[in-house]
C-alpha cells in the first residue's frame, strides 16, 4: 500500500517579487515528499525556468488563471475561491499561503472550504489571522505577539523552522580544500535584479579597501540591467572577480567561500547553515528585523542600508573591513551557527501539517540514547538477540552504523523530545533490512507505524530498496504495524519469525 498525501502550496515568483517565497516553499515540498508526500504549486505569476525546476523535482505547477479561464488578483477571494477548489480536487487537507497579500479574507474562505490553512510570513501583518498555523523563521518572529489569531492556530516561529532546500542538506558544509597562499575568497550574492546597482558600489569599495588581493565570486541574475557594467568592474579590479549569472547549486558556492556580502532575506540562513562569517546591506525596508537581529547578536556584519551607501558609503567601507579581518582572524567551523540554523526546520515544519513526528540522522550525541533503548527490558525481549549489550560493544556497533554505507540511523522526534529509531542495514541479497523500537513513554500513540511509514518514505526518497523486515512471532505490535501499512508477508522456514517485505510502489 503506497500512501500520497497531497499539499496544496499558494506562492508566486516574479522578477519583481523575486524567488525568495517559491524558494523556501520547495524546501517545504522537499521535506512533505520526504514523508511520502505529493506536492502541488498554485501560482498566478512564476517564471518559466522555475517552472521547470520544481516540475523536475516533482513538484506540479498549476496556473490558476489557466483554471479560472482568465485573470485573477494576487490575494484576492476569488485567488482563494479557486485555490481551495485545487485544493478540495487533489485532496489536499492543508492550504500553504506564502506572501503578504493573503488577509484575513483569503484566508477565512480557505476555511469555509473545510481546509486547514497555513500562512508563511516575515512579520505580524494580518488583522485578524484567520488560520490554523502561522510560520515565520526568522529570529524576531519570538518577539511578535501574532495575539490576533485563535488559541488554538500554531505559531512556528524563529530559526528552529528555517526552511532550507535539500541541495544544503545532502553536502558536506566544510570548506573546499585550498592551499593557504591562496587569496581569500567573497562571495557576493544581493538577489536576482539590483536595480541600483549596490553590487557595483562594494566592489569599488573593496577595490579601495587595503586587504590582500581577494577572490571575489559576484552572482548576478538575468533580470540584472548592471551586468556589462560589473563585468567591466571585473576586468580592471586589483582583485580576482569573476561575474556568474543566474547560479543554481549554491550549496558549492558557500563551501568555496571563505565569507559572503549577502541581503538581509532568507539567503542568510543558507550561509548561516555552512558556517560562514557574513555581512549583511539591507535593500529592502522588510529586511531590516533580520538584519537588526543578527547584527546586534554579532552574527554578522552590517554594512548599512542602500540608501546609505549610495549617499557615501563610509558605514559599509567600515563594515566590508571589519568582515575582512573576521575572514582573516577567525577561520570559519561549519557548524558555529548550529544553534541559530540546524537543518532540520522544514521536517519540523512539514510535521506539524502532519502526525507531528519527523525524522533526522543520528549522529555522536544519540550513541547513550540508543544504549538506553536498547536495553529496554522489553526492547530485549522482542529482539531476535534479547541478551543484554554492553556498553563497549554497543559502542563498537553504534560508531560503525554511523560510518558505513551500508546502514541508515534515524531517530524519530515529537517536536524536540526523541520517541524513538528505526534502522537500515543492506543485506549480503541487497535488501535492507528494517529494525525499529519505541521509546517506553511513547508506546501505544501509533509512533511505531509512523517510524515504519516514515521511515519506508526516507528510503523511497534515496532509491534505497527493497525494505524486508523480521520479527519475532509474539511480537505482535510490530507485526501491525507492517501489516497495516500493506507490507506483505513473505515465506519463512521458522515458525517462531515472520518475515515482511515492502509492497512495491
Amino acid at each position: 500500500m503506497t500512501m500520497h498525501f497531497p499539499l496544496l502550496i499558494r506562492v508566486d515568483a516574479s522578477k519583481e517579487m523575486g524567488t525568495g517565497h517559491a524558494m523556501r516553499m520547495l524546501a517545504l515540498a522537499q521535506a512533505w515528499q520526504g514523508r511520502g508526500g505529493s506536492v502541488q504549486f498554485a501560482t498566478i505569476e512564476m517564471p518559466p525556468q522555475l517552472v521547470s525546476r520544481l516540475r523536475a523535482g516533482q513538484v506540479e505547477v498549476i496556473s490558476l488563471c489557466e483554471v479560472a479561464g482568465g485573470s485573477i488578483r494576487r490575494g484576492s477571494r476569488r485567488d482563494a475561491t479557486h485555490t481551495a477548489a485545487l485544493a478540495k480536487q487533489i485532496g489536499a487537507a492543508w492550504v500553504v499561503a506564502d506572501g503578504y497579500v493573503f488577509d484575513s479574507t483569503f484566508q477565512t474562505t480557505i476555511q469555509q472550504a473545510e481546509l486547514s490553512c497555513a500562512m508563511v510570513t516575515d512579520f505580524d501583518y494580518c488583522d485578524p489571522w484567520n488560520c490554523e498555523l502561522i510560520l515565520n523563521q526568522n529570529p524576531h518572529a519570538i518577539h511578535e505577539p501574532y495575539s490576533n489569531s485563535v488559541d488554538s492556530c500554531k505559531r512556528l516561529l524563529g530559526t528552529r523552522f528555517a526552511l532550507l532546500r535539500q541541495e544544503f542538506l545532502e553536502v558536506q558544509a566544510a570548506p573546499e580544500d585550498r592551499d593557504a597562499v591562496d587569496p581569500r575568497r567573497v562571495l557576493i550574492t544581493l538577489g536576482g535584479s539590483d536595480p541600483d546597482n549596490a553590487t557595483g558600489r562594494l566592489l569599488a569599495l573593496l577595490d579601495q579597501s587595503e586587504h590582500a588581493e581577494l577572490a571575489i565570486r559576484v552572482l548576478v541574475g538575468a533580470a540584472n540591467p548592471h551586468r556589462l557594467d560589473l563585468e567591466h568592474a571585473a576586468a580592471t579590479s586589483r582583485h580576482r572577480v569573476d561575474v556568474m549569472t543566474n547560479v543554481q547549486e549554491m550549496s558549492g558556492q558557500y563551501r568555496w567561500a571563505d565569507g559572503i556580502i549577502s541581503a538581509g532575506g532568507s539567503t542568510c540562513w543558507e550561509w548561516l547553515y555552512f558556517g560562514l562569517p557574513g555581512a549583511i546591506l539591507v535593500i529592502a525596508d522588510n529586511q531590516f528585523p533580520i538584519y537588526r537581529e543578527l547584527t546586534s547578536a554579532g552574527t554578522a556584519t552590517g554594512l548599512g542600508t542602500l540608501e546609505a551607501l549610495r549617499r557615501n558609503g563610509s558605514a559599509a567601507g567600515q563594515g566590508l573591513g571589519q568582515l575582512l579581518r573576521t575572514m582573516h582572524c577567525c577561520p570559519r567551523r561549519p557548524t558555529q551557527y548550529r544553534h541559530l540554523v540546524d537543518g532540520y526546520g522544514a521536517s519540523r515544519v512539514a510535521a506539524e501539517l502532519d502526525t507531528g513526528i519527523w525524522l533526522r540522522q543520528a549522529n555522536d550525541n544519540d550513541r547513550q540514547l540508543y544504549f538506553d533503548w536498547a536495553n529496554d527490558p522489553e526492547v530485549r525481549q522482542n529482539s531476535l538477540c534479547s541478551e543484554k549489550i554492553e556498553w563497549q560493544s554497543h559502542c563498537q556497533w553504534f560508531d560503525g552504523q554511523l560510518n558505513s554505507a551500508d546502514a541508515r540511523l534515524l531517530v524519530a522526534l515529537r517536536e524536540e523530545t526523541p520517541v524513538g529509531q528505526i534502522r537500515f542495514n543492506r543485506t549480503p541479497e541487497d535488501e535492507w533490512n528494517v529494525g525499529f523500537s519505541v521509546c517506553g513513554a511513547a508506546r501505544g500513540t501509533g509512533v511505531g507505524k509512523e517510524l515504519v511509514r516514515l521511515g519506508s518514505a526516507w528510503m523511497d526518497h534515496e532509491a534505497l530498496a527493497p525494505l524486508v523486515a523480521t520479527v519475532k512471532a509474539d511480537n505482535h505490535a510490530s507485526a501491525l504495524c507492517f501489516s497495516r501499512l500493506g507490507w506483505e508477508t513473505m515465506p519463512t522456514e521458522s515458525s517462531t519469525r515472520l518475515r515482511y517485505r515492502k509492497a512495491a510502489p
